[in-house]
């Protein structure tokens, strides 16, 4: 049986867009230089070289800078994709799980400190596994993901007894919080005990908490793809052409990497949480601290001399990317349904042009 990994994210951005870029010195803002025809260029050669296909945003100020969308969300009917196109974010679901989980710390629903048996005791070291540990990346529970699956079980749904079960069987990896590492697991988690403690399903919850109060009309819990809602299939690419990518069910990633949106949604949502407007100004500072390479739902971006935090997405062929620059106040979001260049490249591409530095085009 031909098996396939379950990739919800890569972090195939975080440590190498400095060292694939140039070296510079020269102190820049972003948007000051920025070369409209020369970003426009860059994406009609994305599309017509098959380099890449979907859309982007970028905003300044919290207004919308640039939108640009390339390519097709549904190849066999010729259907454009457009700004109002919609795709998976994959991983950029862990900064919304995040945000949702500092809310309840908020409304003393939860601390840090809380241990995980208070909700899964049958998890190992679920006594000492605290919630700031699963934000962190810091529980020692092993990345399920890390698995290799059957497309008979990629493409069925997964209830959450399954995945309690599957995590169990798992086991761990360190004693929590030894170290640091990637793990889809914990965002699961945390998507659980959002549903245990507000008495009803991620979906709703991020409806409730995030999507409703933000206005964000194109954001919401995914299901089985539907191109008549203007959501986009992905694809592989193979000699120079595209091929249709299985589709994950939704239900397998849940809270770590179930989200649909578009740039522009994500844009405000990013927007919106650095502003202060999501949760409060001590919590937003606590999911700001970096400890071993981690925030709590966002992870430092650096561009040169700059970093921003936000977070990188990848599943099927799905790639997403959105990142804050704080000191420039800009906001930069772009989701890939389809692409064969390095999705790194396609950043240093963006931030590059945007910054009004040099750069020369694929």
């Amino acid at each position: 049986m031909k098996t396939i990994k379950l990739c919800i994210l890569n972090l195939f951005i975080i440590c190498s867009l400095v060292s694939c870029s140039n070296d510079t010195n020269e102190s820049f803002e972003l948007g000051k230089n920025f070369d409209r025809n020369k970003m426009d260029t860059f994406f009609s050669i994305l599309e017509q070289e098959n380099l890449g296909m979907g859309s982007v945003a970028i905003f300044k100020d919290g207004q919308l800078d640039y939108q640009n969308s390339f390519g097709q969300a549904d190849i066999a009917n010729s259907v454009s994709s457009t700004a109002q196109t919609k795709y998976r974010i994959a991983s950029i679901t862990k900064t919304f799980t995040a945000s949702m989980i500092m809310q309840m710390i908020d409304e003393n629903s939860l601390t840090l400190s809380t241990t995980l048996d208070n909700f899964f005791p049958e998890l190992p070291n679920s006594d000492i596994i605290t919630i700031e540990n699963l934000l962190r990346h810091r529980s020692g529970l092993y990345n399920y993901t890390l698995e290799e699956y059957g497309v008979d079980v990629l493409t069925q749904p997964a209830t959450q007894q399954q995945l309690i079960d599957l995590f169990i069987e798992n086991g761990t990896v360190f004693e929590p919080n030894e170290q640091a590492l990637y793990s889809n697991t914990n965002y699961a988690l945390l998507g659980f005990i959002i549903e245990n403690i507000d008495q009803k399903s991620f979906s709703d919850a991020l409806r409730d908490r995030i999507t409703i109060p933000l206005g964000l009309t194109n954001t919401y819990n995914g299901g089985i793809i539907e191109t008549t809602n203007n959501e986009a299939l992905s694809y592989n690419p193979e000699s120079n052409d595209w091929v249709l990518a299985i589709e994950t069910n939704i239900t397998l990633v849940h809270a770590t990497g179930s989200i649909v949106s578009n740039p522009e949604d994500l844009n405000t949502f990013y927007q919106e949480l650095f502003d202060g407007n999501v949760v409060s100004q001590n919590s937003l500072q606590t999911m700001q601290v970096v400890v071993d390479g981690f925030g709590i739902g966002l992870i430092p971006i650096p561009f040169y001399q700059k970093t921003a935090l936000g977070h990188t997405g990848l599943i099927d062929g799905f790639q997403s990317y959105a990142e804050h620059f704080p000191d420039d106040n800009v906001t930069v979001s772009f989701i890939l349904n389809g692409v064969s260049m390095p999705a790194n490249d396609v950043a240093i591409g963006i931030l590059s042009i945007y910054s009004g530095l040099e750069y020369t085009l694929p």
